[in-house]
């Protein structure tokens, strides 16, 4: 029995040698899409927001690594519930998973603590599908890395020996690669975490700008599709490095940000008033003095005349 498990062991490790060794990505197709919806205002980091427990979200299934050394001989089943949002401005991927254990990281130094820890991997270039496990020189991959009790760190795999000194000093790395796996410039490290553990069950927000200015960093726009892939490591089972669990790619889909709804049209009716113009002219006060005293002089002129005639014919008779 013992032998038979050997044989197995050696064949799928053998199949993935001459796999990798073709150039051939082992789980790597295209899976289903994560729908990453517009949400107007802030994104809750708080992993118990209403918001997070609103969406829809897809069920990650992770298998063990068997490519890279060290393995993963953990067969059990492990499966992440993902879902994501943004606000046109930041991006948010909310992860939940089961786990009978909170493992925390412990001080420097102490080699048999070993914390819970998720990867969230994405392609530098958009446009291309880098290897599954951590990208390669013509196709790195960019990946955000929490650990219990350590935080958040933004970091670049594939590239560290495709790059000349110069070029690796200008993205702000070390001249000489020391490692496949390499943390970005303090100015990179754009990530925010906050995680919650409570009743067998891990609860992790991550939360990024969308917009980046490292090339090393893919910037997100919405309405656009990047592909993304997961990883888990088990703390009570000391994992670490290569001994994890994996999914495949997936497709986060960024929703559009809808443009604001016109206002809506008004019938406005306008009432035309015609009104006449009566031109009226204006005598100047001189001369409409003189046309007064004219008539006043005229009207004392008719009495003093009665009269005169009628004192006439009272003498006569």
């Amino acid at each position: 029995m013992k032998r038979s498990w050997m044989a197995g062991l050696i064949a799928v490790l053998v199949v993935a040698a001459i796999s990798t060794g073709l150039g051939v990505i082992l789980a790597t197709s295209q899976a289903a899409e994560i729908a990453v919806p517009y949400i107007q205002g802030s994104l809750p980091m708080d992993p118990d927001a209403q918001l997070w427990g609103q969406l829809d979200k897809a069920q990650i299934p992770l298998t063990a690594q068997l490519i890279v050394y060290p393995l993963s001989l953990d067969t059990k089943a492990r499966t992440l519930s993902v879902t994501a949002a943004h606000n046109g401005t930041h991006l948010a991927i909310y992860i939940e998973w089961s786990d009978d254990s909170k493992d925390v990281e412990g001080a420097p130094g102490d080699l048999y603590s070993f914390g819970d820890a998720i990867a969230v991997q994405f392609p530098v270039n958009t446009g291309a599908m880098p290897y599954i496990c951590m990208g390669d020189t013509a196709n790195p991959v960019n990946i955000v890395f929490w650990r219990a009790g350590k935080g958040v760190e933004n970091l670049v795999a594939g590239s560290a020996y495709g790059q000349k000194p110069g070029q690796r000093e200008a993205l702000g790395l070390q001249s000489t690669a020391t490692s496949p796996i390499e943390k970005l410039p303090p100015e990179a490290q754009i990530w925010k975490a906050e995680a919650k553990y409570e009743n067998g069950s891990w609860k992790l927000v991550l939360i990024r700008p969308m917009g980046s200015t490292d090339p090393m960093v893919p910037s997100l726009k919405p309405g656009e599709s990047i592909s993304v892939a997961f990883a888990r490591w088990e703390g009570s089972l000391h994992e670490r490095g290569g001994s994890k669990t994996t999914s495949g790619w997936y497709t986060l889909k960024l929703e559009g940000v809808a443009a604001p709804a016109p206002a809506p049209t008004q019938t406005v009716t306008t009432t035309t008033t015609t009104t006449s113009t009566t031109t009226v002219e204006v005598i100047p006060p001189a001369i409409k003095g003189a046309v007064v005293g004219l008539i006043a002089a005229l009207a004392i002129t008719i009495i003093a005349l009665i009269v005169f005639v009628a004192r006439k014919k009272a003498l006569t008779t």
